[in-house]
């Protein structure tokens, strides 16, 4: 037999609050009151005094294992609970030499003991079948049946049975918020990590190129070289600025902006841009992500692509950035990175595709997002399925 319910985790109710350990230990402290009339009976008894001593000796030890035990076998294997029901049982049994038939009432305590450690259908058959062996054991002794004890005992197992369910949902749902939280600061810290590899890549290869450029051109166009160093001076401050809005989460991509700056750079690198002026027919639902893609691409073209022209086109759901990357170029190799993968994460999550490859002798990074279908303004909808 095995238990179905899920082991309790270590530190079960444990954190500001007693143990499982503990609240058993306290409650069973508190049900030992149940227990004064039996010590009184056996006292009072015209037993002698030997058998009156061995009589309270095993009902005091019957109540230290029931207060110290059960809670403590929380985790424990099958087998070692089936052994405390046990024991508790033996425990109860030469009780009867002393108090006849009324020491089923001990068996109370077995029940909610066996509420405890077992699963919910093996608690509930131990509550029942014990109730039985009550009202037998009233019978072969002649006494009124006791309906009253045998009541209790099924409704105190069913009462533990219900609390402990309640207890280990409770963990369970402890587990689960612990889990979510986890997964939403892991999920933050790759939308930062992603963010920052996107705009310091992008930022800092945008600062190597204008200053060189303003390296070359000192000496031989000082206001050209002033002018570069100035725009570096600014991207740096943007670079920084960005740094800190991804850390906040309040950052804002603009895809206007962001083919301005990628006309400029391109320049820079030497590379013919062809840019579109304005980003009107893009939906506005997806600016940002083309912004994101017109900068991550453009940032490839400058630092791995041997490309002289480079073409971004935009529509509505699309945007695609074409260079003319020549293939047998000699080049470095290009670092290992998440620079595409983490830009095909961003357009997946927004339910987009990215095609990345070569085109036509050069290379090719196409990203498409479906569009809602836009409803027909100033019709109802009936008139509008006709």
């Amino acid at each position: 037999m095995t238990d179905p319910r899920p082991e309790l985790p270590d530190g079960y109710l444990t954190r500001g609050h007693p143990s499982g350990g503990r609240r058993w230990t306290m409650g069973a402290l508190i049900a030992q009151l149940f227990l004064v009339s039996a010590y009184v009976e056996i006292i009072d008894s015209d037993l002698p005094v030997s058998t009156k001593i061995w009589s309270v000796g095993t009902l005091l030890a019957f109540s230290a294992f029931y207060i110290l035990v059960p809670g403590r076998c929380l985790f424990a294997s099958l087998r070692i609970k089936i052994a405390v029901v046990a024991v508790l049982l033996l425990l109860s049994l030469p009780m009867f030499v002393v108090l006849g038939s009324s020491a089923t009432a001990l068996w109370i305590f077995t029940a909610v003991a066996g509420g405890l450690l077992f699963a919910d259908w093996a608690a509930m058959g131990l509550g029942l079948g014990l109730a039985v062996g009550m009202l037998l054991i009233d019978q072969l002794a002649g006494d009124p049946l006791g309906w009253e004890l045998a009541l209790t005992t099924v409704a105190m197992t069913a009462f533990m049975v219900g609390f402990v369910g309640n207890v280990r949902l409770n963990v369970e749902l402890r587990q689960t918020r612990e889990e979510l939280a986890t997964m939403a600061v892991a999920a933050e810290r790759e939308r930062i990590g992603r963010d920052l590899h996107d705009i310091l890549g992008h930022s800092l290869t945008a600062i190597a190129i204008k200053a060189g450029l303003a390296r070359r051109l000192i000496g031989r166009d000082d206001d050209a070289a002033a002018a570069q160093v100035a725009e570096v001076e600014t991207l740096a401050r943007e670079a920084l600025a960005d740094v800190r809005a991804t850390a906040s989460g309040f950052r804002q991509m603009s895809l206007a902006g962001q083919l301005a700056v990628a006309a400029s750079v391109l320049r820079a690198a030497g590379v013919t841009a062809q840019v579109p002026g304005a980003v009107d027919d893009v939906d506005p639902s997806v600016r940002e992500l083309f912004g994101y893609v017109v900068r991550e691409a453009v940032t490839n073209v400058v630092r791995h692509a041997h490309a002289t022209t480079c073409t971004i086109t935009v529509g509505p759901g699309w945007v695609q950035i074409v260079n003319d990357d020549r293939a047998d170029a000699p080049r470095e190799p290009a670092p290992a990175g998440n620079g595409l993968t983490g830009l095909d994460e961003r357009v997946r999550a927004a339910g987009g595709t990215l095609l990345a490859g070569p085109l036509a002798g050069g290379f090719s990074v196409r990203v498409s997002v479906p569009l809602p279908r836009p409803a027909a303004a100033g019709l109802p909808a009936r008139a509008r399925q006709r």
